[in-house]
């Protein structure tokens, strides 16, 4: 018998040439970008019909070499979405190479103090909840005041959207004011939803309930969406939605609604959450009472949670029996200045910093009592955070950083959300990274295990046969680490502070949801956040303006000076 081991050098050589070929597939992509600006108009766009030129010759194409759908439809959207580094600068030899040039295309380097974390500020405010109010604003034409707002990306796309169906809406800068108007119609004509879909959602439940048609479109992370259930589920509430490109199921697409809604409408189990929310949100200005059945669906407490509490605070008519919600139209009463919860999702983050570095953390704000929420809550306490809510204030304490991660704080992961995986498992990480024992947690089934495994080798960490985490070997200076969404932005941010020095190559991932997050994570351990509105304590004098009749004149020019 041979016991000599199995010779891994031909192994080997394909997986460089594999490697090889992978970057050669990057320098062609570049090329085509470089290519593609070039055909640009003066509005700074591709023609409409020389991209259809592209997409029929690429679909010619793949029809030669597979019969994936994927690669004739949705691998093209990506190849002409997909957004490149700016080149590192002028005397490079070849502009078209990703591999030239990269130590001059530098990445956020993460490295906070390790000193106790000491934070004092307001919450960020719950991002839909404002959208919410805000599309409730339009549609009735009442004034309110919604401050101090996230005013991200997803807002800012909102206002927009709801301005072009005709809302009186101005963005400040710290909130959004909405100014009396008509109620805004259903108007036939192409609007922006921006980048998120819960934009999206709330212009379908908008148009639903009347006799309309209208075109949608969006940015990259829409036109790449899978709306099929959506547009399975429409007809049945008597609307049609038809997707523009061929073999595609995102944005921009055509929506058809013939305002004739069933008394009473199933919700399937594969049809978003966010669907049913916009829905709900619009049904008191139907004509007729409608009544959602929720009971197949797995998001049922989501769905009520978030939506009840503000149809309720406009005085909504609203019944709920079981999983069962009846909206019967009313007049709505918007309350002037609505009374918004905080954004949990970046809330456990703020919270969890204590766990990370030690310290404490005070936000003022209210805790929302939706299922993702409180599981957070209790993941914290399970870690061992002193966390407490009192007098319209979270606080949370811990004496030192995060050494372990017991096992009783896995039993809080059962309603987690499948999108803050990366929360628990930046936590995790936090104490892997300093020799403590932790485990890898469970995965929601939604979870993407790809995006697990990269976030892992990105700290220095892998998994074990038994599920621990341990650091790993890894040779040489880490590369920058992309984050998929803002979520595992901020688990490597909550990583970072076990392991200085973990570099994000897409910060701006962030600032697209909280503006404010790089000012506050470089401030650590103290940040000096600017405050909205002045303490009570200390008051700014009124300005006055002194009228007078002297005339100022300027003095003589000296040689010197001139």
């Amino acid at each position: 018998m041979n016991d000599r081991p199995h010779d891994t050098r031909p192994r080997r050589a394909l997986r460089d040439v594999v490697s090889d070929i992978d970057r050669d597939i990057l320098k062609l992509l570049l090329r085509r970008r470089n290519l593609l600006t070039r055909m640009y108009n003066s509005k700074g766009f591709l023609e409409p019909s020389e991209e259809k030129i592209l997409r029929k010759s690429w679909e010619a194409a793949v029809s030669r070499v597979s019969r994936d759908a994927r690669l004739s439809g949705r691998f093209f959207s990506l190849m002409q979405e997909v957004e490149f580094l700016p080149r590192p600068g002028a005397g490079q030899e070849d502009q078209d190479a990703p591999d030239r040039g990269a130590d001059r295309r530098t990445a956020f380097n993460l490295a906070p103090p390790a000193r106790p974390v000491r934070l004092l500020m307001p919450a960020p405010l719950a991002c839909r909840a404002t959208r919410a109010w805000l599309m409730l604003a339009a549609a009735t034409g009442q004034g309110l005041r919604l401050a101090p707002c996230l005013m991200n990306d997803p807002i800012v796309d909102c206002v927009k959207m709801l301005n072009q169906l005709g809302a009186g809406l101005n963005r400040e800068e710290d909130g959004v004011t909405a100014h009396e108007t008509a109620p805004v119609g259903a108007p036939d004509k192409v609007l922006y939803a921006g980048d998120s879909a819960w934009n999206f959602f709330l212009l379908l439940g908008h148009y639903l309930g009347r006799p309309s048609r209208a075109k949608i479109s969006g940015e990259s992370a829409l036109k790449l969406a899978d709306f099929s259930s959506t547009r399975r589920f429409l007809p049945a509430l008597g609307a049609r939605l038809v997707h523009v490109v061929p073999k595609s199921n995102g944005l921009p697409a055509r929506l058809e609604c013939s305002g004739i809604l069933p008394d009473t409408a199933t919700l399937p189990a594969d049809v978003p959450a966010e669907l049913a929310e916009g829905i709900l949100l619009a049904a008191p200005l139907y004509e007729r009472a409608l009544t959602l059945d929720l009971a197949a669906h797995p998001l049922q407490k989501l769905i009520l949670a978030r939506t009840l509490p503000i149809l309720r605070a406009a005085g909504a008519d609203v019944v709920v029996e079981n999983a069962r919600v009846r909206v019967a139209p009313s007049p709505l009463r918007l309350p002037p200045q609505p009374e918004l919860p905080l954004e949990p999702e970046l809330a456990v983050f703020l919270l969890a910093l204590p766990l990370a570095l030690g310290g404490e953390a005070r936000l003022a704000g209210i805790w929302p009592q939706w299922p993702g929420a409180l599981a957070g809550w209790d993941l914290l306490q399970a870690l061992g955070l002193d966390l407490r809510q009192a007098g319209g204030e979270i606080r949370a304490r811990a004496a030192t950083p995060l050494k372990d991660f017991p096992a009783q704080a896995l039993a809080a992961l059962s309603d987690f959300p499948a999108d803050w995986t990366p929360l628990p498992l930046a936590l995790a990480a936090c104490a892997a990274l300093r020799g403590g024992e932790a485990v890898l947690p469970p995965l929601p089934s939604a979870a993407d295990t790809d995006e697990v495994a990269s976030f892992l080798h990105a700290v220095g960490l892998e998994s074990d046969a038994e599920g621990k985490l341990c650091k790993s070997s890894q040779e040489g200076i880490a590369s920058a680490w992309n984050a998929p969404t803002p979520t595992w932005a901020l688990g490597l941010a909550l990583a970072a502070c076990a392991r200085p020095h973990l570099k994000l190559g897409n910060p701006g991932i962030m600032t697209a949801l909280y503006p404010a997050f790089w000012s506050l994570y470089n401030g650590l351990p103290e940040p000096s956040l600017r405050r909205a509105a002045v303490e009570e304590s200390v008051i700014a004098p009124a300005r006055r303006r002194i009228l007078t009749t002297s005339v100022a004149v300027p003095p003589a020019i000296r040689d010197e000076d001139a």
